[in-house]
């Protein structure tokens, strides 16, 4: 073989060593190439789940939050009629509160004229105390006495007895007489209504009103009636009570203020009751 065969034959081995080394490089770049994106692509199918799965609890949570806003509408709509009835049943509550206060207020003043009352009773009742004590201090001292006084005060007591026995009787025949006189005077009423004739007895100025407050608590009954001395009523001033066609009683005034009076009930007609806005007149 010539030289420049030789040549020829040495640069075509050199040649295919580079071309051998080429592909060899090449095929080991596409190799790496394909694993890198092999992994690329676990990598992005990883993240794409955690992602999807991300999502949907979001998008859960986006159902959730939405349930919640409507609930929360739905509680707060309660809440604001419930406030609505709360403040219409105060301003209720504020009213009947009001007219309690007013009717405390006559109820008050009338407790005011009993309280007088009350204490000049109980400084009665101290005096006949005192007297009972001076009377027993008597006794005891007639006690310690001559026979002669043992005598006259055994005698005493048969008289004391024999009052108290006269006083007993007194006090059933009293029943009695009240009890008629209540019953004529409720018949009078009635004979008044029916034949609308004046009164009898001393006459009255003409007072016509109503009845303000009840109270059955303390007895016989309290009255606080709309008239004062304003309209001319005066402390022992009488009230006939009715309502309609119907007669229900008689109250006597005891307190008097400028506008209005407090009255004890001293007849109830039988079968009826007196209550607020019943009316009241002098004459009947």
């Amino acid at each position: 073989m010539s030289a420049i065969g030789r040549i020829f034959l040495i640069l075509n081995l050199v040649l295919a060593a580079v071309f051998l080394g080429f592909a060899a490089n090449q095929l080991s770049q596409n190799t790496n190439v394909s694993e890198s994106l092999r992994t690329e692509r676990s990598a992005h199918d990883a993240t794409k789940t955690t992602l999807n799965g991300t999502i949907s609890g979001l998008n859960t949570q986006v159902t959730q939050l939405k349930t919640d806003t409507s609930s929360l509408r739905d509680d707060r709509d309660q809440q604001k009629a419930t406030s609505e009835r709360n403040a219409a049943d105060l301003a209720h509550e504020k009213e009947v509160n009001a007219q309690l206060r007013g009717e405390l207020t006559g109820i008050k003043e009338s407790l005011n004229g009993y309280n007088t009352t009350i204490a000049s009773l109980t400084t009665q009742k101290d005096t006949l105390v005192k007297e009972k004590e001076d009377a027993f201090a008597a006794r005891d001292k007639a006690e310690s006495e001559k026979t002669a006084a043992d005598t006259a005060r055994r005698e005493a007591e048969l008289g004391i007895t024999k009052a108290n026995a006269n006083i007993a009787d007194l006090e059933v025949a009293k029943t009695s007489a009240e009890k008629k006189a209540k019953s004529l005077d409720s018949e009078l009423q009635q004979l008044y209504t029916v034949t609308k004739q004046p009164r009898i007895g001393t006459p009255q100025e003409l007072v016509e009103g109503s009845v303000l407050s009840v109270n059955m608590d303390i007895a016989p009954g309290l009255l606080g009636i709309n008239k004062g001395s304003n309209d001319k009523v005066v402390r022992g001033t009488v009230f006939d009570i009715y309502s309609g066609s119907t007669y229900k009683g008689r109250a006597k005034v005891e307190v008097v203020h400028d506008a209005y009076c407090s009255a004890t009930i001293t007849l109830q007609a039988k079968g009826t009751q007196i209550t607020q806005g019943d009316r009241v007149t002098t004459q009947l």
